[in-house]
């Protein structure tokens, strides 16, 4: 978990007035959510105005119980996006895992102009493997798990003895994939697959990557980085900056 001073570093640093705002669910999430409510009540901090779309029904009670006002997506699009992620590679990708509804998660992602992924330290890698989870419809649920089966190993996600519901009312199913040697296929065939509403990939969407763990904290920007150096994105990829 972020320390409660490098959370209060990173509400400083990305989070302006007026900013409409969303966290993944989580711990962090939680704390974050604290400190810009106290920001808020303090008048030398000047954050003012902050809205927050809510990830699930866990967040929003926060969002009530500390006062922080709620935004509709519907109604505007999301300024600053946190998501607490599993793994991140190099190319800005990453997989999450613990989601409460990938399809609501997909679409915070594809909303936000700053999306930035949050993850300790032995997640971030060259490259994303392992468990891949797949929100799907709970109408057919054993088909798609048989078609997943071409993936890797699939097993439907339960909570005690019943199956595991989304946020949004559907099934996940995990997948051990042993190598995931592109991207871009894996979420084309499971897309492909009738069922299958959502994935636990999130293909460059991160504009920043931060990893923390023992070391500190380091930020992986995709923004800073390739304005610095006018290079594409697979080159500024490499690159990582202090916090």
């Amino acid at each position: 978990m972020l320390s409660e001073e490098t959370i209060e570093a990173l509400v400083e640093r990305y989070i302006k007035p007026n900013s409409i705002l969303s966290f993944g669910t989580s711990k962090d999430a939680e704390t974050f959510l604290k400190k810009i409510a106290l920001n808020l009540q303090d008048s030398k901090h000047k954050l003012e105005n902050v809205k927050v779309v809510p990830t699930s029904s866990h967040i929003a009670a926060i969002l009530s119980s500390v006062h922080i006002p709620i935004a509709d997506i519907n109604e505007r699009e999301i300024d600053v996006a946190f998501e607490f992620v599993d793994l991140a590679d190099k190319h800005f990708n990453y997989i999450k895992r613990g989601s409460l509804s990938l399809v609501r998660d997909k679409m915070i992602a594809q909303s936000a102009a700053e999306m930035i992924a949050i993850v300790e330290g032995p997640g971030f890698g060259n490259r994303l493997f392992g468990k891949v989870p797949f929100e799907v419809a709970v109408f057919g649920w054993r088909r798609s798990l048989i078609q997943l089966e071409a993936l890797g190993k699939a097993k439907l996600r339960k909570k005690g003895k019943n199956p595991f519901k989304t946020e949004t009312n559907h099934y996940i199913i995990d997948v051990d994939i042993d190598k995931i040697y592109s991207l871009d296929e894996l979420e084309f065939q499971a897309k492909n697959i009738p069922g299958v509403l959502e994935t636990g990939l999130f293909i460059g969407y991160a504009d920043r990557v931060i990893v923390h763990g023992k070391k500190g904290i380091e930020v992986k920007s995709r923004l800073d980085y390739s304005k610095q150096n006018n290079i594409d994105d697979f080159e500024m990829a490499k690159s990582f900056i202090t916090l």
